[in-house]
């Protein structure tokens, strides 16, 4: 049975940055940077592992069925890196169809009042 742990103050996202942040500190500097951030072994031992476990969104103890590597962290980094790229060019491409909405809905409705005018297109002439 899993229970649950508290750390009052840290988000997800703040426990998944100090845990790759320490994964990834030289030999030797990994107790200097629990100890800038007033971070227990045993927290960043239980934080560790339930990220390894996909357990640190949950606010579970982990299980300790998975461990996390430098390969592991680097390939989440990387993964952090492309996800921020698609995201920003998500939102271009939003922005990009919702200005072709906008300029679609401006032609529709100067065409509206060009045939309130009676100006007439190529199509309706040929009739």
């Amino acid at each position: 049975m899993t229970e649950s742990f508290r750390s009052v103050g840290i988000s997800v996202e703040e426990k998944r940055e100090h845990v790759l942040a320490y994964l990834s500190a030289p030999r030797g500097g990994k107790g200097a940077y629990l100890e800038e951030h007033r971070i227990t072994r045993d927290q960043m031992s239980s934080w560790k592992s339930a990220l390894a476990d996909g357990d640190l969104g949950a606010g579970l103890a982990p299980r300790h069925t998975g461990s996390m590597t430098k390969r592991d962290v680097a390939e989440i980094r990387r993964l952090q890196r492309e996800l921020e790229l698609k995201s920003r060019e998500l939102e271009r491409t939003t922005a990009d169809l919702e200005r072709m909405r906008t300029a679609a809905d401006c032609l529709g409705k100067a065409i509206d009042v060009l045939r309130e005018h009676g100006v007439a297109s190529d199509k309706d002439e040929s009739r």
